[in-house]
């Protein structure tokens, strides 16, 4: 009695092979693309930061007046909405309106200083972990 007995055969293992040796190409693709996405990404500091920037931008397009204070550790304008405070206060760059609120602006700062060289105001901040970040910024005077 002989039986027929199909079994494993080489042309199968090489296609198992072939498929492996596909996924582990795709796998290896994934990681070397991955490893860049995720350290522009994971830089919080950096989009933080921008975020300053465009929110204080806005802020100061159509101002009254305009004031640097605090020995240059804040400003201070006027606009429609009324006088606004922005400036350092412990380790968070924050934004009050007529001396009420307390929007953070921007967090984990050790220092910032603001400089006008009208109409140009200039923001150099240095961060908690010892990053430095310059800005400048157009004040929109109103002239009204």
């Amino acid at each position: 009695m002989i039986k027929a007995e199909e079994g494993y055969t080489f042309i199968e293992s090489l296609f198992q092979l072939i498929v492996f040796v596909t996924f582990a190409h795709l796998f290896v693709l994934f990681l070397l693309w991955k490893a860049p996405i995720e350290q522009h990404y994971t830089n919080m500091s950096d989009g933080a930061w921008e975020l300053f920037a465009l929110d204080l931008q806005a802020s100061i397009i159509d101002v009254k007046e305009f004031n640097v204070h605090l020995g240059g550790r804040g400003i201070r304008f006027i606009t429609d909405r009324g006088q606004i405070d922005i400036g350092q206060s412990n380790s968070v760059v924050r934004k009050m309106i007529d001396g009420q609120g307390h929007v953070p602006f921007l967090t984990d700062v050790y220092s910032a200083y603001f400089t006008l060289n009208a109409p140009v105001l200039s923001v150099t901040v240095t961060m908690q972990d010892g990053t430095r970040k310059e800005r400048d910024f157009a004040v929109g005077f109103n002239s009204k």
